[in-house]
């Protein structure tokens, strides 16, 4: 009671500045709404201007804008409006100053949503710049043209335009004046000469390649309505002969003769002819016969392009005082942008996979009437829709001889594509787009939206970047094989909720049983670690000390369950919110609360050595602590049933499964085949319910996650937010806490004080027994007071000085009844 009182006491925080921060950020939004109102009245002004207000302004001063008079002005903001359009329009920059009021439109945009930044100077200064060269180039226009562009260029540009005429002629003004307006362009919009000259040949080698497959099409339905037509005409000449039935011999002096004058007959007529012997009804179109390989065109579908943001930094809601510390997000410079444009659509490609797809069909008997192709970073899928009467079951039984016909691995149907009338196959490419972290986080869909805890997943097929709020999942599995890409997800996702999340809303419980995957982590303990009070290392590595943390996550818990009991909250957004806007009471300790990840690398290492002393309390937390915001990441790379037991499995709905080893393990994990087909290197199946969909993981390398970590362990940091210490103190020097004594405790007990070593190895070869029972026998010894609590890779400390002394206290307990 005492050390929850404390923790209380530790938590205790002053609500009064929480107004504070409120009043702040409703000041921004009453600054945005003035900038955007006086935006829209100086761009009203500038496009009602009318040449005609120009007498009444120069026969008037600013002030009579105020008095109320005769003057009728054609400005739909009257006197002022004109006055003021007159001195922008003719007088400065002319039209192109709308350019400005459009500045100041989304300056007031971005003070309403609360993200001015730094950078904002130097955009202004650009706007500025091309607002200039405009009324330069119209200037420039207008002299050596003739024309009257007074409104469209100013007096200004005229100005500038005449200077650069008469210093460097007509050509050479002409040229500055375009590459000062390429250059200010370039560098507002962010893109590189190289990026946009490597679209603008994608994008016309596509519009040739599709212009060339529409002609080949319209080619071919010319072709087919001539064969149709002539076909129709043939069965018409047949029609006009007599319907009575000719003798054999009649026929044959009739051919003898030569009385037969026709051409020869076509591949379809001579069928026709063949089957009723001279009857001749109408002969079938070939507008409608099925169609070939050659009769198909593939659509392509153009890919999503994701609109990218030079900022990443999302809105975060926290108490005034998380925000005195003035913690800076990372910098989306910090990640490495693509060497290259993205790598164009080989459409040969498409088009040999194609044939190939309709030969192997059309050999089992199996028509498709049309295909869509949708090319991804890593796999196309081909969307084949078959004809009518066509089973998929007989499509499906052909995935293993398309595989072997398109002499590739990695292929995968689905079928039917949910929503869709056709059976997908995805193949993969031959040339891989690699996608980076940057190219998920660093786009406006993940940093407008509104998840709490987003997960950067990877990118589908169709180019979307996938985003899934682990807050809602709650709970996460991933499984692997060794190079598949699991490490690099893990990093992308922890590297991702860095950039999304306040370290006051966020903290991870990092469990590395291999101790070298998440240790690069350990860095940014003052901001993003949670760890027991008595525990020293943020990172955890050794098996009994992981599952203390995981019991102390549970303490955790039960302690939150308590705050929202009183709190009257049924979830830890709600509670926040309570104590953001200081409704609750002052003279409890409610304080706010961070989201808890909880992230075990390698879950078979700790199930092979602890077994259902880890499988409890991770099934505990999987089932109740949603509601208190603490959230499991669980990996492995051996996603055998021992290891992903049906307890867990049960509370993980969301799954992630990389390539493994076989369709055993991708049962296991997705309880359906269809990981042992992928090709690695991030390429993952992301399961949630019943719904499955493939992606492409981004790539972090170590470098990026270095970068990250150490820009935000240069800040200063509150700590480490602590959990309840696990193990309980109070209960040193008797047995009263456990339920279960083992029969090898006074053994066990001896063994330790004469080897003067608490260690979980040494009774294992002595004793003969297992990890978990040495270990658990272990726990004991501390509970009596024998031997010390657990110290990073070190051996217990063992309390008792002699084998008399342990007689004595072992006396005490067998006198309890506890042994």
């Amino acid at each position: 009671m005492a050390s929850r009182s404390g923790k209380r006491h530790n938590r205790r925080r002053v609500s009064g500045e929480n107004k504070q921060g409120a009043s702040a950020g409703r000041m921004h939004e009453v600054l945005g709404l003035v900038v955007m109102t006086l935006a829209f009245l100086i761009g009203l002004a500038l496009v009602t201007y009318h040449t005609s207000d120009d007498v009444i302004v120069r026969g008037s001063t600013l002030s009579d804008a105020f008095v109320p008079g005769e003057n009728q002005v054609s400005n739909a903001l009257g006197l002022a409006g004109a006055w003021m359009a007159q001195l922008l329009v003719p007088r400065f920059l002319g039209y192109p100053v709308v350019l400005l009021s459009a500045f100041m439109c989304m300056v007031g945009y971005l003070l309403l949503r609360r993200r001015l930044t730094g950078k904002l100077v130097s955009t202004g200064i650009l706007v500025l710049v091309v607002t200039f060269t405009v009324a330069g180039l119209l200037g420039w226009i207008a002299l050596v043209f003739e024309v009257e562009l007074a409104l469209w260029s100013g007096s200004l540009g005229l100005g500038v335009a005449g200077w650069l005429q008469h210093v460097l002629g007509t050509i050479g003004s002409a040229v500055i004046l375009a590459m000062s307006l390429a250059i200010a362009v370039l560098l507002l919009v962010g893109h590189d000469l190289q990026r946009i000259f490597d679209r603008f040949g994608s994008w016309t080698a596509s519009v040739k390649a599709a212009t060339g497959r529409r002609r080949a099409a319209r080619k071919k339905r010319v072709e087919a309505n001539r064969k149709a037509k002539q076909a129709k005409r043939k069965a018409g000449d047949s029609e006009d002969l007599p319907e009575t039935r000719h003798e054999p011999s009649q026929t044959a002096a009739r051919r003898s003769s030569g009385s037969t004058t026709a051409p020869a007959p076509s591949a379809s007529s001579r069928t026709l002819n063949d089957t009723f012997q001279g009857m001749s009804p109408p002969a079938r179109s070939t507008a409608h016969a099925p169609a070939t390989e050659k009769d198909i065109e593939i659509h392509v579908q153009q890919r999503i392009e994701e609109e990218h943001a030079d900022i990443v930094e999302r809105q975060v809601d926290i108490p005034r005082e998380k925000l005195a510390a003035r913690y800076r997000f990372p910098t989306i410079d910090l990640l490495d942008a693509r060497e290259a444009d993205e790598v164009p659509i080989d459409y040969d490609e498409l088009e040999e996979n194609k044939r190939i797809l309709l030969d192997k069909l059309d050999t089992y008997g199996i028509e498709i009437r049309d295909i869509n192709a949708i090319v991804g970073p890593t796999v196309t899928l081909y969307e084949l829709t078959p004809a009518p009467g066509v089973k998929i079951n007989r499509i499906t039984a052909l995935e293993n001889d398309l595989a072997m016909a398109m002499a590739a691995g990695g292929i995968r149907m689905i079928a039917p594509i949910p929503g869709k009338s056709a059976v997908g196959v995805e193949i993969p490419n031959r040339r891989r787009e690699l996608v980076r972290i940057r190219d998920v986080i660093g786009t406006t869909r993940f940093r407008d939206s509104e998840m709490e805890l987003p997960i950067a997943v990877g990118k589908s097929i169709e180019g979307e970047v996938f985003l899934t709020d682990l807050a809602k999942l709650p709970h996460l599995l991933i499984a692997g094989a060794t190079g598949s890409g699991k490490s690099v997800g893990l990093n992308t996702l922890i590297t991702g909720l860095m950039y999304a999340c306040h370290p006051a809303n966020l903290k991870f419980v990092m469990i590395d049983p291999k101790k070298i995957e998440l240790q690069q982590y350990k860095y940014m303990v003052d901001h993003y670690v949670a760890m027991p009070e008595n525990s020293e290392e943020p990172i955890i590595t050794d098996v009994a000390q992981a599952l203390g943390v995981l019991k102390s996550c549970e303490r955790e818990m039960e302690i939150r369950y308590d705050l929202f009991s009183a709190a009257q909250v049924r979830s830890i957004k709600d509670y926040n919110k309570k104590v953001r806007s200081g409704k609750l009471d002052k003279e409890e300790a409610f304080i706010h609360l961070p989201y808890i990840i909880v992230i075990i690398d390698e879950l078979a290492d700790l199930m092979m050595l602890a077994g259902k002393d880890i499988e409890a309390p991770i099934a505990r937390l999987a089932q109740m602590a949603r509601a208190v915001g603490i959230h499991l990441v669980l990996a492995t790379q051996r996603p055998s049933v021992d290891v992903i037991t049906g307890l867990i499995k049960a509370n993980f709905p969301a799954r992630i499964a990389y390539q493994v080893a076989s369709k055993v393990d991708s049962r296991t994990i997705l309880d359906q085949n269809g990981a042992e087909g992928l090709v690695g290197n991030g390429d993952l199946l992301y399961m949630l319910g019943s719904r499955s969909a493939r992606l492409q993981g981004p790539f972090v390398s170590s470098e990026e996650v270095d970068r990250v970590v150490d820009f935000v362990a240069r800040q200063k940091g509150p700590g480490p937010y602590m959990l309840p210490p696990f193990g309980d103190e109070s209960s040193a020097g008797n047995l009263s806490g456990i339920d279960d004594i083992d029969p090898f405790f006074d053994e066990a007990a001896h063994i330790i004080v004469r080897a003067r070593q608490g260690s979980v190895s040494l009774l294992q070869r002595k004793l003969s027994v297992g990890y978990t029972r040495a270990a658990r026998i272990v726990d004991q010894l501390e509970t009596a007071g024998i031997v010390g609590r657990f110290v990073g890779s070190k051996a217990r400390e063992v309390l008792v000085e002699s084998e008399e002394e342990l007689e004595e206290l072992l006396a005490g307990i067998r006198n309890s009844g506890r042994v």
